[in-house]
């Protein structure tokens, strides 16, 4: 039996622009390899969608049955995350991505991060997404870092194919050299900078030909002012948009192509060049550095007029260039994939399995990442002051003749939150000391951490340990002033906890352990009212259940963690400070809804861990909760506590 998808796109289907024929050629391949796709184009505006477009793309995704595959071109999808989320829970969605929306040029830096955090919304409810090229892969994980929106969706390459085409002829002696450009005319594709490049290699004999559809009517008015400004009619001509004959007549007449963008996400007809055997000479915009390989053409700088000028001038005067990079376009030439071959690469990566975090140390960071804000908002300010007055008469008590540091410990520190909130609000002078297991969030916490600065804009000291926290042998622990750890506790045994007490009274220390988890949570309304469900009730037993097995540093105590934290000190002697500090994660703010995504998951994955035999009934809880979230029907209360011990006797 065949697999059924549907794939949505913005506008009509069949229009003649890269990535429009990246879609139509998958499609093809697809079906030729016994897929069912349906192929659904939306009315309205893209991508700054209006009210015609979201209509129309929740309307093609209400008509989904449920568990349906659906793929969603990126130009629909990442306008509206809305839309998308509010069926993320019953259809399997692929967000088909060709370049980041908020990268097309000409944007306002307002229009453009809207753009970008619009786009990572949506990528955020979406079971996987694919994109066209490395440089994308790369270029999504610098916008998550950016904007603190890590990615969960696992995200595969598949790189454009190209059609077989026979090699077009060499430039014959005394023959005009004839420059082919093939790009819709809108500023990303910078056909102003090459006529403007164009104008300043008048002396040879050469024709431009520039094929593409006048996207843009106000740059296309521009472009040809420029052309005739320049004395530039009938050597270079804007002939709009064309059939595949005559394209492929003007590929045959070619001697090169001209691709003079500012970016591309892959640069489809670099490619299509390659397989004319044609030399390109192109930017290095975007992903054009990777897909143009080393000697088949010229590469300069985007929007560098003289750089191109001299590069157009050079393959117009030297006939040994030409030959040069025509051997080089040839040799490229054998090294490019057919279009069943992506179709095939596209077809195993339909099927890479669904995942909200990715595990090891991207999941650490992703999760890290999602609460950072929320444990912010949410710490005690209070215990905060008090550690920081506490540090500074500790200082303001050291020898006279030396200028004393602040020494501080963060057990655990995973990319380094904790130093991030507690370093500006201590005294200045600070040294700070990182320990962690993990050597990749070890060094995320270092590199964070050369920013940072003290109360009084003096920079901190840092040294990072990747040891383990099952013991606190490390003569670096020793010398801390002030012991400090956030959302750790729930992971450690009694034992741990009464070794903690131990080595910090031996060596007088004070601690402040933030954002301890108290074992309670709960759904709420938007009235910020508790929810009460059964199957909620009955999911959070077995997650408790779960949070007292073993996490590597002996049999966790959960949410039982703090209490004991607070009793082994005050046997002790020391003055314990509380404060209950939880996170109130409300309904109607998007914002928050990838960190309730994978609180939801991570409650499901332990509870179903606890009780494997109720798996089905767990994953139903979890998507019923999940669509409530994405509809912004409930929001989330999750009990936090946090705690400050201070020796007795101020010492």
């Amino acid at each position: 039996m065949s697999q059924r998808l549907a794939l949505i796109v913005a506008g009509e289907p069949g229009q003649l622009t890269g990535g429009y024929i990246y879609d139509a050629q998958i499609v093809s391949a697809l079906r030729g390899q016994g897929f069912t796709i349906d192929v659904m184009g939306l009315p309205g505006r893209f991508p700054d969608a209006d009210d015609t477009a979201s209509q129309a793309l929740g309307a093609a995704l209400a008509a989904q049955p449920n568990g349906a595959k659906v793929i969603i071109d990126g130009l629909a999808m990442g306008a509206l995350p809305e839309v998308v989320g509010k069926h993320a829970h019953r259809l399997e969605i692929t967000a088909l991505l060709h370049h980041p929306l908020g990268d097309e040029q000409g944007l306002s830096r307002e229009a453009q991060q809207r753009f970008h955090l619009s786009e990572l919304a949506g990528i955020a409810s979406v079971a996987r997404v694919i994109v066209t090229s490395q440089f994308t892969a790369r270029r999504l994980g610098e916008l998550a870092k950016h904007y603190g929106q890590p990615l969960s969706a696992p995200i595969s390459v598949v790189e454009p194919g190209v059609a077989p085409a026979p090699i077009s002829p060499a430039a014959a002696p005394d023959e005009p050299i004839r420059l082919l450009c093939v790009a819709t005319l809108t500023p990303r594709k910078g056909q102003d900078i090459l006529v403007k490049a164009l104008a300043g290699v008048s002396a040879v004999n050469w024709q431009c030909d520039c094929y593409g559809g006048a996207r843009d009517a106000e740059f296309t008015r521009r472009v040809q002012q420029l052309i005739d400004e320049n004395g530039l009619a009938g050597r270079v001509v804007i002939h709009g948009e064309c059939d595949p004959a005559n394209l492929e007549a003007a590929y045959q007449r070619a001697h090169a192509l001209v691709l003079p963008s500012w970016y591309e996400g892959y640069g489809m007809v670099v490619t299509e060049a390659l397989a004319h055997g044609l030399p390109v000479i192109t930017t290095t915009g975007g992903a054009l550095k990777d897909t143009l390989p080393e000697g088949a053409g010229l590469s300069v700088a985007p929007g560098d007029v003289e750089a191109l000028q001299e590069a157009l001038h050079n393959f117009c005067q030297g006939a040994a260039l030409r030959t040069e990079l025509r051997a080089g376009a040839a040799k490229a030439r054998g090294n490019v994939n057919d279009w069943q071959t992506a179709g095939a690469i596209f077809a195993d990566a339909l099927q890479c399995p669904p995942s909200l975090l990715a595990a090891g140390s991207q999941f650490q960071a992703d999760w890290l990442t999602l609460r950072e804000s929320v444990d912010a908002n949410a710490r005690s300010q209070k215990l905060t002051q008090a550690a920081a007055t506490w540090l500074a008469n500790d200082v303001n008590n050291a020898s006279p003749d030396q200028e004393h540091a602040a020494t501080i410990a963060d057990l655990g520190c995973g990319r380094g939150s904790n130093t991030q909130f507690l370093a500006p609000q201590l005294p200045s002078k600070q040294h700070w000391m990182l320990f962690d297991h993990d050597a990749d969030l070890l060094k995320e916490a270092r590199e964070r951490a050369v920013a940072l600065r003290d109360a009084k804009g003096q920079p901190v000291s840092i040294e990072s340990y990747c040891v383990s926290l099952t013991s606190f042998e490390h003569p670096a622990i020793a010398k801390a002033r002030l012991v400090t750890a956030s959302a750790l506790l729930d992971l450690v045994s009694r034992e741990w906890i009464e070794a903690l007490v131990s080595q910090c009274v031996t060596h007088r220390q004070g601690v402040l352990v933030a954002m301890s988890v108290t074992g309670a949570w709960c759904f709420t309304d938007p009235q910020l009212t508790p929810i009460e469900n059964d199957e909620d009730r009955w999911v959070l037993a077995l997650f408790n259940a779960h949070q007292q097995r073993d996490k590597g540093l002996g049999a966790a105590l959960g949410g039982d963690a703090h209490g004991a934290l607070v009793d082994a000190f005050k046997q002790q002697g020391y003055r314990v400070s509380e404060a209950d500090t939880p996170w109130q994660l409300t309904s109607n703010d998007p914002v928050v809804r990838p960190l309730m995504h994978a609180l939801i998951a991570g409650w499901a994955e332990a509870a179903t861990e606890q009780a494997p035999e109720a798996a089905a009934r767990i994953s139903q809880w979890r998507d019923s909760r999940q669509q409530a979230v994405n509809e912004g029907r409930v929001g989330a209360w999750v009990g936090h506590r946090d705690l400050l011990a201070l020796p007795a006797d101020g010492a």
